[in-house]
């Protein structure tokens, strides 16, 4: 475990180096504040020797003196050493968890596929919260309190050297609990924040997911669920508990030992003439002043090992690689022309079957090509891999010529509009919802876009305009209103390919043919993929591709397929009779 934490401290080091003068700061106000708790503590023989016994009244006007500049000067330290310590700790907490969202942004898609939201959040809050806590109460702080226990034992042994080793016999019983505990506090914390992931996952669906679960009735169920849960991190945090609290009274048991033999010993020592009452007394203070450090040691030791497993969850988000990666040389997509091309494609999703299988298709420049097939065949899948969302199995990708894999991603997705089934949008106004993409945009286009998107009428109609905030995932709209906004978003960036995934498919019959005139003058000049279980859009398309099970099984125009009586004839019919439901329920 020591080597463990060995290489996590080493690890976070460069996230402290940044604010080395400040730690420098704060590590050497250390010093004084451990020679200023001997001092107090050495005080106290002169106290009692030279004015209680001996009467000096030099001495009773000097020693105050000496206890006011003493405690004067702790407290300055004391209040440097903890604002400087404080300011590392909130600026190393920041910059880790601008490294680690930072870090999240470069991830693949199949990363989020695979972790809950929730644990996500929860490495970049909980965790890191308790990073900050080994960092702030951790190493430096047992630095401090080893410095002042290092004064005060040299105040001991100056006093009385037989009574300091009487004393040093307690150590070994103060150290070795103190690094079970620890051991055990790092294994529970590690659970802790598991389950706190956990809870957090719950949490985010809870809220996310609250239409569905009143819809059926579920808020029971999900009490249960989340209750079961959170009494399994109480039984952890209770069980961590445990071992923090039996750690200060077990320490001042030892203490107490001590304490009972240093008195005896000390007490024989000044009634036999060996020592004076001054001495014993001295060594006595410093004796108890050393309880304190001790057990800030215990505890901050505890927050360490907490402190670390939080760093050791931290580093797997920032160890884990995205699985797309630009090549070292790949080059910027500039003037594009549309020409798309998939040669010999195979993708599984990890290792699973594959969804799509030797796809071979090459599409012209302007060409408008709808993809069909039942639910699962793969065609959202087969889109993805034109703006690298995911790599092909097998095979290859290419725009006008150009391997995906050897163009910069920058490049290559600002070639690429896109419009989702379920369009993403933030919690934000609509004016920087469209224009997320290019948020310098100018009123003028922001407008035009929303205009050929036939959103103008209804932003306009919101309480303040395109300056409305439309809530998390545009709650605050209908189905059809954030549809039209991410259609406008797509319009505004006016990228050479477009693609849309069921891009009307939360519009009514009407705005559908508002919606889809834009987007005919949209798809101009414009390389178009476009899965769809409308028929008014799958018709206009230059070609129709019919994927079944991941395989290109037909090819061709609106006409031909419905000639062929295939595939295609026995989708169109379940279209046409989707669309006939949809007019009659419109209407």
């Amino acid at each position: 475990m020591l080597k463990d934490s060995i290489n996590l401290y080493k690890r976070l080091f460069p996230f402290v180096k940044p604010y080395w003068k400040k730690f420098i700061v704060a590590l050497i106000c250390t010093i004084p504040l451990s020679f200023c708790s001997a001092g107090i503590a050495y005080l106290v023989k002169p106290a009692l020797d030279d004015v209680f016994l001996n009467k000096d009244m030099q001495m009773l006007k000097l020693i105050p003196l000496g206890i006011i500049c003493l405690y004067t000067l702790r407290s300055f330290f004391e209040y440097l050493f903890n604002y400087m310590l404080g300011y590392v700790g909130h600026s190393f907490m920041t910059d880790v968890r601008n490294r680690v969202y930072a870090h999240l942004q470069t991830l693949s898609l199949s990363f989020f596929l695979k972790y809950p939201t929730g644990q996500i959040m929860s490495r970049i809050t909980n965790d890191i919260n308790l990073l900050q806590r080994a960092v702030n109460t951790g190493l430096i702080k047992i630095i401090k309190e080893i410095f002042t226990i290092i004064g005060l034992t040299g105040v001991l042994i100056k006093q009385d050297l037989k009574l300091a080793c009487i004393s040093f016999l307690i150590t070994p019983w103060v150290i070795i609990p103190l690094l079970r505990f620890g051991k055990k506090s790092r294994k529970f914390s590690t659970r802790g924040q598991q389950k706190v992931g956990k809870i957090a996952t719950f949490m985010h669906e809870a809220i996310t997911g609250n239409r569905i679960v009143k819809a059926f009735g579920m808020e029971e169920y999900e009490n249960r669920r989340f209750s079961k849960e959170n009494v399994r991190l109480l039984r952890l945090r209770l069980k961590r508990l445990k071992i923090r609290s039996i750690s200060g009274p077990l320490m001042e048991s030892i203490g107490g030992v001590a304490g009972a033999a240093v008195v005896f010993y000390g007490g024989y020592s000044v009634l036999a003439g060996d020592s004076t009452p001054g001495t014993f007394f001295s060594f006595v203070a410093a004796l108890l002043l050393t309880y304190a450090p001790l057990r800030t040691i215990g505890t901050s030791y505890q927050n360490i090992q907490e402190g670390l497993a939080a760093a050791k969850r931290v580093f797997q988000v920032l160890d884990t690689e995205p699985e797309i990666r630009e090549s070292k040389n790949a080059k910027q997509l500039s003037d594009v022309r549309g020409r798309v091309e998939f040669s010999g494609v195979f993708f599984a999703y990890d290792d699973n079957e594959p969804v799509l299988r030797n796809i071979n298709l090459h599409v012209k420049p302007g060409e408008v090509v709808a993809i069909v097939g039942m639910t699962g065949s793969g065609k959202t899948t087969l889109v993805n891999l034109i703006p690298r969302f995911f790599d092909v199995t097998e095979g290859t990708v290419s725009i006008d010529g150009y391997d995906v894999k050897n163009i910069t991603l920058s490049s290559l997705r600002n070639q690429i509009s896109l419009v989702s089934q379920h369009p993403y949008l933030f919690n934000d106004t609509v004016r920087n919802n469209i224009s997320y993409g290019d948020v310098n945009q100018s009123e003028e286009k922001i407008v035009e876009a929303a205009k050929a998107a036939f959103a103008h009428e209804f932003i306009e109609r919101l309480p303040e305009g395109y300056n409305s905030v439309i809530g998390e995932q545009g709650v605050k709209l209908s189905g059809g209103q954030r549809q039209r906004i991410a259609i406008a978003r797509s319009i505004l960036k006016d990228a050479p390919v477009l693609i849309l995934d069921e891009a009307t498919s939360s519009l009514d019959s009407q705005l559908e043919k508002d919606v889809q005139q834009s987007l005919e003058s949209l798809v101009k000049n414009r390389t178009t993929f476009i899965v769809s279980h409308r028929l008014s859009t799958i018709r206009n398309a230059t070609r129709i591709i019919v994927l079944i099970n991941g395989k290109i099984v037909e090819e061709g125009s609106h006409e031909e397929l419905l000639s062929l009586g295939g595939e295609y004839a026995k989708l169109y019919s379940i279209y046409l009779e989707k669309d006939k439901m949809a007019c009659k329920k419109g209407a």
